[in-house]
């Protein structure tokens, strides 16, 4: 993994991040129970990680192996909480480091550290690290990925081209994913659904370092504002007027990671779901409009909406 890379070790030494999510990197709760205790030992072995500005991004425990078992590294980190600007939480963890005293420093850059980030929790999740008594079994591919939908959705993604960072929410199992890769595209996917999200990444339909588990209506509290270029989302839904407010809020937090003029592109079953998406973006003040994609099958991306920031 690309944590093992970023500390110079073999793939088979013990990493882990101490939180239980990505998510949870926001407030950084059981980093900064352990990392206070950790500053009352005077012979804990610790190191840091620092990116391109010399900025703190990491903090290693070592625990030393024995002959019963090997050398063991937890990762705290305060990228996630930082965002946008540091909460109590990366404030209290500034304020840790500072009493801290390194054994060595790891340099690296925020980006690769921050995929790495994201690779560890895909992983985790596969390996069924993040889900106690998780009964979900590996789905056979034929069930869950269909090559009509495949070329339906490559057709729309030719019409309109999709360009720069993209995101992509709601991405489900990857279904949608899928033709986006085999078209050259490198989408950040982000779901609510853990268990989706799994087997998306057990098919390699999705890709660890690419692949969040994420509420989508708190997206500006992970990402900054006006970072991406392409805001993409398939076959959103089910959407209902009784949960409307969900989905406008979705698309509320989607508008503020848009950069000016940048594209969204989102896909629907049914008119009235769109007739809802396209209120909420025109609040949002995106321009677009609605486009009427309807065939016989009336399945798959039925209705689309393209609009700019």
């Amino acid at each position: 993994m690309l944590i093992h890379d970023i500390l110079g070790l073999d793939p088979g030494e013990n990493v882990y991040f101490v939180e239980d999510s990505y998510a949870a990197l926001k407030n950084n709760n059981l980093s900064l129970q352990y990392l206070e205790n950790i500053q009352k030992d005077p012979d804990a072995h610790l190191e840091e990680v620092v990116d391109e500005n010399d900025h703190l991004i990491g903090i290693i425990l070592l625990s030393p192996g024995n002959e019963e078992s090997p050398d063991e590294r937890a990762v705290f980190t305060n990228i996630i909480c930082s965002i946008h600007l540091p909460n109590d939480s990366s404030k209290r963890f500034s304020e840790i480091a500072r009493n801290l005293k390194f054994n060595k420093t790891y340099r690296t850059d925020i980006r690769k550290f921050t995929e790495a980030v994201i690779e560890y929790y895909s992983y985790a999740l596969v390996n069924r690290q993040l889900c106690e008594n998780c009964i979900n079994t590996k789905e056979p591919y034929e069930m869950v990925y269909i090559p009509g939908r495949n070329t339906r959705l490559k057709a729309i993604i030719e019409k309109y081209e999709l360009h720069g960072e993209i995101l992509e929410i709601c991405c489900g199992n990857g279904m949608s994913t899928l033709p986006l890769h085999e078209m050259g595209y490198d989408p950040l996917a982000i779901d609510y659904d853990r268990c989706q999200i799994c087997q998306g990444l057990e098919h390699n339909v999705l890709y660890p370092g690419r692949t969040l588990v994420l509420d989508a209506t708190m997206l500006s509290e992970f990402f900054a504002e006006k970072s991406f270029d392409t805001i993409a989302g398939f076959m959103l839904g089910t959407i209902y007027s009784f949960n409307r407010g969900i989905w406008e809020k979705m698309i509320s937090e989607a508008v503020k990671l848009l950069k000016p003029g940048g594209m969204i592109l989102l896909t629907v079953n049914k008119k009235e779901e769109m007739e809802i998406l396209y209120s909420a973006l025109n609040k949002a003040h995106i321009t677009g409009k609605m486009i009427d994609n309807t065939d016989e099958k009336g399945i798959y991306d039925q209705w689309l909406y393209v609009g700019t920031g």
